[in-house]
Order: C-alpha cells, then structure tokens, then sequence
C-alpha cells in the first residue's frame, strides 16, 4: 500500500509548482526568540501552566519574491523551543515543547526606500515534537484509588498552528519580522497518570502552546 503524501509536504510541493520561473529566490539563517502563552482548556489546570517562559527558534529560511507583484513565499524548518512555568508550585516542572517546525507563509511587500522593504505574511506552520520530556505538575493520591499519582504535561507528536505577522528587508541582507503563532490543534494533553495502575490514567485537559515571535534573518 502507498504511503499519503503528508498534507505539509504536499503543500511545499504546490507551493514550489506555483511559483514563476522568474520569482527571485533567497536562502538564509533564521533566529529569534519565543515568548510562550500556553492555554488549556479546563482552567481548573491554567495556574499550572500560566507563568511565561522564553525560549528561541532557529534554522535555515527560503524566500521567493515575484518581480513587480509584491507577492511573495516563504518556508522555514526551525528548531523550536517554548514552554511555560507553573505558579501553583516552586517544586512543579516546567512546561518544555522541543520540536521541528515549518512554516509556510504566503507575503506580501512594498518598497520603503531605496535599501528597505516591507510586508505583512500570514500562512500554515507545522509542527513535530522532538521528543521533549513529560513535566510533572504535582504529586499526590488518588482519592478514589489510594494509589500514588502525577499530574503530567504530555506532549503530542504533532502540532498545527497559524503565524500572522509583519516584518522588513534591509539592503537585501537583512530581514527582521514580529509574528503571533496562534496553536490551531493541541499541542498537548494534560494526564493524570496512576503509578500504579495504568490503565486507571485519565485525560484531564488538552493544552495549546501559542507564541508571540521576534525573528532576524540573514539572507545570502
């Protein structure tokens, strides 16, 4: 049986059908840094996860401009590091997602001068963990078990987010953008875990890793 081509992949692979022979391209080294909001959708658990904790993005960067349109693509694979620190407990784990992240984003520019140029994006991001560590929230029994139990942070395998943002090229060298990734699908599941029994593990809430970015790029 063959394999479906992975909706990311297959949406490269159009992308790079679409673009015009004559699209301009550039390749360049992308890092910057994360500011984490993590939601979850009990907020019986937000105290957990409420405490923002910096992390950083890096990685090789694609860029194809159409002459004379304004319009443009961009493609990124970023090493991804973001999280979050409880506030309910000095003693608890932080919240850490490492994954491999590939935005797609479709832009759009104008010419501010002679040596700048601007525009607004906006595209997909896919996202693939990279196996970060299960964080345990707290400790403690079960109260109908009597059994020992975590409250962990259990990351997913896969993510689907959103990125909008805005940015600018300087001497063709330089590209500096401010973006919001919104998390589309969850980016983890907040278990219960019974050491004792685990067939007794139960999902208690699913938890959405959102960042607000600051990225500087240099193009070749």
């Amino acid at each position: 049986m063959k394999k479906a081509i992975p909706p990311f992949l297959f949406s490269i692979l159009f992308l790079l059908a679409a673009i015009p022979t004559q699209a301009q391209f550039k390749l360049g080294v992308t890092a910057g840094l994360n500011i984490s909001k993590v939601s979850v959708s009990d907020d019986t658990f937000k105290p957990y996860v409420d405490k923002i904790r910096p992390g950083f993005i890096v990685g090789p960067t694609a860029i194809f401009t159409i002459p004379k349109t304004g319009l443009g693509f961009d493609a990124s694979a970023l090493f991804d590091l973001r999280g979050a620190k409880s506030t309910n407990s000095d003693d608890s784990e932080s919240v850490v997602c490492t994954s491999l992240q590939i935005p797609v984003n479709v832009r759009y520019g104008i010419t501010l001068g002679d040596m700048v140029y601007g525009f607004v994006f906006t595209g997909p991001q896919w996202g693939f963990d990279l196996g970060s560590k299960e964080s345990v929230f707290a400790k403690g029994k079960g109260s109908a078990t009597g059994h020992a139990m975590e409250l962990r942070w259990v990351n997913q395998s896969s993510m689907f987010s959103w990125n909008f943002g805005i940015g600018g090229v300087v001497m063709e060298k330089l590209q500096v953008r401010v973006s919001y990734n919104l998390a589309l699908r969850k980016s983890a599941e907040i278990q219960r875990v019974d050491l004792v029994d685990a067939d007794n593990t139960k999902v208690m809430a699913d938890g959405k890793a959102h960042a607000c970015q600051v990225a500087l790029s240099y193009l070749f």
